[in-house]
């Protein structure tokens, strides 16, 4: 023989399937309107977002009438290869109570009106010294930075700066090692870049390894020499002619067993 169901228990049976039915009928209303939306506004309003972010993350301030850079050692002067323009970024000082100071702002100078201006970007590189930038005038203009002290002991990573203001990293499978005091120069659209060291503080380690970036395909190749190599260095001058690019001078530590070291040029 059956249980009987008492009224109480049947009604809040009732009430908890009702509830379930309004809920589902809800949902299905909301899948149904968001199938009305058209694929195309969908995909607009999804490309109209990103280019918020980019340009949020991208956006740039220029100051006018700044003055010049503040004291400073091992910065890079470019000259802009498309404008009667001077780039200087980066550097360090060293102030009286001993502590070192290192800078990654950029700034503009015009000879011909004496005037800098100073540009900020949260995409700029971190703060450096003795890094290498090289300036070429495709696209608009663009700067190519590489290297440098302080930011990091294995700084590798590739900046470029397009229109000359705003930053981007280029990652890249392979690249020259982390270095400071090497020199880059640009050849018709490659970058060539040479030698210089880094020190970890135990032992200051010269590099002889010859680097060429080319900025169409955006790769790094390393360039294999014989015997007839050029010795490691740092701190020469590189310069590009018609034919290549000339190289002269140079500073390098050399550690013999037993012996100081002896710098050499």
């Amino acid at each position: 023989m059956g249980k009987n169901k008492t009224p109480g228990k049947a009604a809040a049976k009732a009430a908890k399937k009702a509830k379930a039915n309004e809920k589902q009928t809800k949902r299905e209303t909301k899948n149904a309107k968001k199938s009305k939306i058209a694929p195309e506004d969908d995909l607009e309003a999804i490309l109209d977002e990103m280019r918020q972010e980019w340009e949020k993350a991208h956006k740039v301030t220029e100051e006018t009438d700044t003055g010049p850079p503040s004291r400073r050692a091992n910065s890079t002067l470019t000259p802009c290869p498309n404008g009667n323009h001077l780039w200087c970024i980066g550097g360090e000082y060293f102030s009286e109570d001993g502590k070192a100071h290192f800078y990654n702002d950029v700034y503009r100078y015009a000879p011909d009106k004496d005037e800098w201006r100073l540009y900020t970007s949260p995409t700029s590189p971190s703060p450096r010294s003795a890094h290498s930038v090289v300036g070429t005038p495709a696209n608009g203009g663009q700067l190519f930075l590489f290297g440098g002290e302080f930011s990091s002991l294995n700084q590798t990573t590739f900046h470029h700066a397009s229109h000359y203001k705003s930053w981007e990293r280029i990652e890249t499978k392979t690249s020259p090692s982390a270095r400071s005091g090497h020199r880059m120069a640009m050849w018709k659209h490659y970058i060539l870049l040479f030698g210089g060291f880094n020190d970890p503080g135990i032992k200051t380690k010269y590099f002889d390894d010859l680097w060429i970036f080319d900025t169409q395909l955006y790769n790094w190749k390393q360039v294999e020499f014989g015997p007839t190599a050029r010795r490691p260095s740092s701190g020469f001058s590189f310069l590009p002619t018609a034919d290549g690019v000339v190289l002269h001078g140079g500073y390098v530590k050399e550690y013999v067993k037993g012996k100081r070291v002896e710098g050499k040029r």
